[in-house]
């Protein structure tokens, strides 16, 4: 078995998902069912994307930005009374909107970097970036929030290619530093990390020449970037000396890469064969630890997968799906078994015989223990039940029509009556998710009915 120390959850509260969503009593339910897994770290990022600063509010106003950042202070609370480590990801020159002066603003010319971004190479800009910083820290520190980790990601947001920023990564490196000495006034021995999401191999070779010379030691770790369909990062680029290798561990979709089953527009994800292999890579390459990017509850089954392999607590991954069918749905006996190849025939769709499918659910499913975990799954089967529906048919008359139908409410049931998502946003929309024939079922329908009309249940 494996057991890799470091494995933090990295579920950022925010683009609607459920970790914004969530009241405190499901957040504790959920971070207690992931340490239960073998997660031993929490993080979030406190993006500043469309909010206004909620530290120069002189009318008091309590709009999103401070409902935002109050959701996350309890969710950091939360984690930390279930002992949970805290980690605070930073993007360094994102800032907040009413912040963008455009004699400070960055150079956005190349397309890795985008955001809400002051060029920290103009003194006043910096000031502004680091104040931000500090302020954050107080808040929290004041709410009674441990930091442990400062971790810092250079791009999705970041980024300046100005003269004076280039290579932007060793500007990301010196601002680093600053922060992290702002962050130890307030909080004390905190650890620093680094976050290799999107990182290019000239940005490692930039970054370790830079931190060997000027910055021995300074960084604890880098969460090394796993691109879609891979199982392991790519470990002959370089780190700083005694920066000990980690992973950036992306649980937000199912086993293949293509077709794309991310982000829960098609349901719950689940990546039996993906993360049982990454965990193998990982315990090969001496990995020794991980930061699992979460974007909310659809990623349950993952959540359970990676925390359970790499804590060496199972295994193998269908040990951990008979273990969550036996905690969560009842499940006994040959049972257990049952359901854990019925899971794991998800994790990769395009292979899915529905009516297969269909079949043994409806004889698993009777049996089982009615939770919000077992709708998921049936919800689901009834999109691709539906998506299959709207593929057998080669023209658009009613059946077809209304074949696509049930798969738009599907996903309104899911989202909202099992997931509680109000407004998705950014990369989680379903729009960016569509089907294969939602082009030409605009063009047909003029797409007045995927996010309104009358559905037959309702007339």
């Amino acid at each position: 078995m494996t057991d890799i120390a470091y494995r933090e959850l990295y579920a950022p509260a925010h683009f609607g998902n459920s970790y914004e969503v969530m009241y405190p009593r499901e957040m504790r339910r959920l971070l207690a069912e992931a340490r239960h897994w073998g997660f031993n770290a929490y993080g979030d990022w406190f993006d500043a994307a469309d909010l206004r600063n909620p530290f120069d509010n002189p009318r008091n106003h309590y709009l999103l930005p401070q409902a935002l950042f109050e959701r996350k202070v309890s969710h950091y609370r939360t984690a930390g009374d279930l002992g949970l480590g805290l980690s605070l990801l930073m993007t360094p020159n994102h800032v907040y909107l009413d912040q963008l002066r455009d004699d400070l603003l960055a150079d956005t010319s190349d397309d890795r970097y985008f955001g809400q971004l002051l060029c920290p190479s103009k003194p006043e800009a910096r000031e502004v970036i680091l104040r931000n910083h500090l302020e954050l820290f107080r808040m929290l520190h004041d709410a009674g929030v441990d930091i442990a980790s400062l971790v810092f990601c250079p791009y999705d947001y970041g980024g300046c290619a100005c003269e004076r920023c280039r290579p932007w990564i060793v500007t990301f490196g010196r601002l680093a530093l600053d922060i992290v000495e702002a962050g130890r006034g307030v909080f004390g021995d905190v650890t620093a990390r680094l976050v290799g999401w999107w990182w290019t191999e000239e940005d490692h070779a930039a970054f370790t020449a830079w931190a060997d010379r000027e910055a021995q030691g300074r960084f604890a770790s880098i969460a090394r970037w796993i691109p879609y369909g891979q199982t392991a990062p790519e470990m002959t680029r370089p780190a700083p000396a005694g920066c000990e290798s980690h992973a950036f561990v992306h649980i937000g979709y199912s086993d293949v890469a293509e077709p794309r089953d991310v982000y829960g527009p098609w349901g719950p994800t689940v990546a039996p064969g993906r993360l049982g292999a990454t965990v193998r890579d990982l315990a090969e390459a001496g990995v020794s630890g991980f930061s699992a990017y979460s974007e909310g509850a659809f990623d349950d089954l993952n959540k359970a997968l990676l925390a359970g392999l790499s804590s060496g607590r199972f295994a193998s991954a269908d040990e951990v799906l008979e273990a969550y069918a036996e905690r969560y749905f009842g499940a006994a006996g040959p049972g257990r078994a049952a359901w854990a190849a019925w899971i794991a025939r998800w994790g990769d769709v395009s292979g899915v015989d529905v009516a297969s499918a269909r079949a043994e659910f409806d004889r698993l499913a009777p049996s089982a223990r009615p939770s919000w975990r077992l709708d998921q799954l049936a919800s689901k089967l009834r999109l691709f039940e539906a998506h299959h529906g709207v593929l057998g048919r080669p023209r658009w008359g009613d059946e077809r029509l209304a074949a696509a139908q049930r798969f738009f409410a599907e996903r309104e049931t899911l989202q909202r009556s099992i997931w509680g998502l109000g407004l998705v946003r950014h990369c989680l929309n379903e729009r960016f998710h569509q089907p294969a024939w939602y082009d030409e079922w605009v063009a047909h329908t003029g797409g007045r009915t995927a996010a309104g009309g009358v559905d037959n249940d309702e007339a």
